[in-house]
């Protein structure tokens, strides 16, 4: 089994980003929304923060406390859309039990949706647009990418907790020339095991500690576990990895897995967001 880091190959996403924006002379501008005190939202904002300084980006942060109203957050989304200086726009997940986190992601302008996971977004890329596909996907294919292995034509398969992400998952593996489907959690592990024993490709992107376990992988399979989860202190992937290691070709681990390849991807595409903006309308 090989480990499948993420960390060099966010590391040549960033530099080619740095050089992108050097080379174009511009400042992108990247804003994040953090509602709450939960400590690992804190630090992956401040993770993302030290990356676009690295490369150029311009980054600024608004941080509520719980008890700020949703009307608070729509407020300076709105702010944010109308500001030139700003190029991408993320309001950090989870929000408060109660808030209405769907309402709020629409409320950002699709131009400036730096995660890609904005309804017309999403839209426009289950349409067919490839170049919209939103990060946290992209991150899993540039993954792939990096074993240096061939798999087109091969199964794949997505496990997740939404249809909608699962759509996502199942367009973007497609686009990289698999043949792709996602199943839920939800089904229980027999049903999943099913679908994954024989596919060359794995993802798992569901937040469950070890869903994914190695009686349900065949040894050829290159496993993405996008999950992120904590259990005693220690940050957990959906992948039963001790078990795993052995049996499987490749493995992402968490942490450094998909995550450094998620942010590299997000600057990437504030990058891109501030290019088109000055393009020629």
């Amino acid at each position: 089994m090989a480990l499948l880091l993420g960390k060099p190959v966010a590391e040549s996403i960033l530099a080619d980003t740095k050089d992108k924006i050097d080379q174009a002379e511009m400042s992108p501008g990247l804003a994040v929304v953090l509602v709450g005190d939960y400590i690992e939202s804190h630090k992956y904002v401040s993770l993302k923060e030290e990356r676009a300084k690295e490369v150029g980006i311009y980054f600024e942060k608004h941080l509520f406390p719980t008890t700020a109203s949703p009307q608070v957050v729509f407020e300076i989304i709105k702010t944010l859309n109308a500001c030139p200086d700003i190029h991408g726009i993320i309001v950090q997940l989870p929000l408060p039990n109660g808030w209405p986190t769907d309402e709020i992601i629409r409320a950002i302008d699709p131009k400036k949706d730096a995660d890609g996971f904005h309804p017309e977004t999403v839209r426009q890329f289950l349409l067919g647009d490839e170049s919209l596909c939103p990060v946290f996907p992209r991150a899993v294919i540039e993954l792939l990418r990096a074993t240096g292995e061939t798999y087109q034509d091969e199964r794949a398969v997505a496990i997740v907790n939404s249809e909608l992400l699962g759509q996502v998952f199942e367009q973007a593996l497609t686009h990289e020339g698999l043949r792709s489907e996602y199943v839920l959690s939800s089904v229980g592990k027999q049903v999943i095991a099913q679908k994954t024993i024989g596919a060359r490709v794995v993802v798992s992107a569901c937040g469950i500690p070890d869903l994914v376990t190695a009686d349900m992988l065949s040894s050829h399979a290159i496993v993405i576990d996008g999950g992120n989860v904590h259990v005693d202190g220690k940050v957990r992937g959906d992948v039963d990895r001790a078990a795993v290691a052995d049996h499987v070709a490749w493995l992402s681990p968490v942490p450094g897995g998909v995550g450094p390849v998620t942010i590299a991807c997000l600057l990437r595409r504030v990058m891109q967001l501030a290019l088109e903006s000055k393009a020629p309308q």
